[in-house]
């Protein structure tokens, strides 16, 4: 079970007895399955240089995290909200060619609890795959058979791509600030907030009515004709497509197209990808593409995800 103590900080928790025993056996069964798939097990720090994981190019990671100056360095530190990106400084550092395949498990951070019932800290499993080729097929299978492992039914899995709306965003020429607020509020699905923000930046009608039909492209298959009629890259438009059959017959969720969210963090390029319960105010598991840099200084496509592992065993109790 789980205990919420009057000693400890708000939307922090801690877990016993029978739950606990089943976290613990979810997380091995987890890292077996991976491990099978020959994923490399990887436990990456704790603590983190504030630069390496939350710099400017991942402002919403550090905006997520907790930091604090190092005493012996004096540099800025952070406890990780986040894993992924973890991994992609030890698949950097390894620097090794062609595909690279890991998997981890370790208790995350945050400032801020991200909806009512959630706790700050969760303990996430996942894995991340680098180089190689089109791997979503592979990832989503793998993200559908966690939720088997975990006994979870009756899941749907929302997706996009985010092309499609930095295919309108480009040409605004936002600086880093405007684009992340902007796509905070875009997030929010609050299209009264988002048509306040385009009134006070003085954008053209067109901009306007174009974001505000993409936040309403959530649903099913017939968000495809809404992408078509307002010129939609055709090529992006086939792959959800794609994607939606293969999500109806190789795995157990229920698909769901929706071209602004983005779960997770902001670095993801390309897919993206949710798992949600209606169980659950919270999505249980998030994903994505994204670009990773070699020590080269070469850039090669990653893909993977991280589930909540708490949430899984608290929605199948």
């Amino acid at each position: 079970m789980s205990i919420k103590s009057s000693n400890l900080p708000d939307g922090v928790e801690d877990i016993t007895s029978v739950e606990a025993l089943e976290l613990e056996g979810l997380k091995r069964s987890l890292l077996d399955y991976y491990q099978s798939e020959n994923f490399q097990l990887t436990y990456p720090s704790l603590i983190e240089f504030a630069d390496t994981i939350g710099g400017d190019q991942n402002e919403s990671i550090k905006d997520s995290a907790f930091t604090f100056s190092d005493d012996l360095s004096t540099n800025e530190l952070i406890i990780r909200p986040d894993i992924s990106q973890q991994i992609a400084r030890i698949d950097q550092a390894e620097d090794t060619e062609g595909e690279t395949r890991y998997c981890y498990v370790g208790e995350v951070l945050k400032k801020r609890k991200d909806s009512f019932s959630r706790s700050r800290i969760t303990v996430k499993a996942g894995v991340e795959i680098f180089g190689g080729n089109d791997n979503k097929f592979e990832i989503l299978k793998l993200l559908s058979d966690s939720m088997d492992i975990g006994n979870l039914k009756d899941l749907t899995l929302s997706y996009g791509k985010t092309e499609i709306l930095e295919d309108v965003l480009e040409p605004l020429n936002l600086n880093r600030e405007e684009s992340y607020s902007l796509n905070k509020i875009i997030s929010s699905k609050s299209s009264s907030d988002l048509s306040s923000w385009l009134t006070k930046h003085k954008m053209n009608k067109n901009v306007v009515d174009k974001l505000l039909t993409l936040l309403e492209c959530n649903g099913d298959l017939s968000v495809i004709s809404t992408l078509k009629a307002i010129e939609t890259d055709e090529k992006i438009v086939n792959e959800l497509e794609e994607i939606w059959s293969f999500i109806e017959k190789e795995t157990s969720f229920k698909p769901h197209i929706d071209v602004t969210d983005f779960p997770g963090f902001n670095y993801h390029k390309g897919l993206v990808f949710s798992a949600h319960s209606e169980k659950l105010g919270f999505s249980i598991a998030n994903g994505g593409s994204y670009f990773s840099q070699t020590a080269s200084g070469s850039t090669r496509i990653a893909i993977g995800f991280d589930q909540d592992i708490i949430a899984m065993t608290k929605l199948k109790a």
